[in-house]
């Protein structure tokens, strides 16, 4: 039982109750967040885990350079491995999320960012979002 009792924490999500929890006579560590396929707080927010897609999409991105800069490739194709292997990994969990704007606008702000990337389109350019 000690290997499950070292597994086992306890998270309170909006709650006045404040007893501790016990099994098997021990104490239940108590967390504030914790990572169980995404990232879980107990205030109930979702920077944290839109963070973490973020930084795990900009991997998959970056380990796919080779492929956005293919000239052999057309834009569609990379646009499809994009939306499967980038876009897959950020929204990944994206259910559970809280979005309100600040998260939707870190979102759109890395899609862009990546988009522009892949058709080339470079600061000077100037190109709308609806366009993009």
């Amino acid at each position: 039982m000690g290997v499950k009792r070292l597994k086992t924490k306890e998270i309170r999500v909006n709650t006045i109750v404040n007893e501790g929890l016990g099994l098997n006579r021990e104490d239940i560590e108590r967390s504030s967040d914790f990572l169980y396929f995404a990232i879980v707080a107990e205030n109930g927010g979702t920077s944290k885990e839109v963070n973490s897609r973020i930084q795990k999409a900009r991997g998959s991105f970056s380990k796919l350079r080779k492929v956005w800069l293919n000239k052999s490739l057309c834009k569609d194709t990379k646009i499809r491995i994009f939306n499967a292997c980038v876009k897959s990994v950020l929204l990944y969990g994206c259910k559970t999320w809280l979005v309100i704007n600040e998260i939707q606008h870190k979102i759109q702000t890395f899609v862009k960012r990546c988009l522009r990337y892949i058709l080339r389109i470079w600061w000077p350019n100037i190109i709308s979002n609806k366009d993009l």
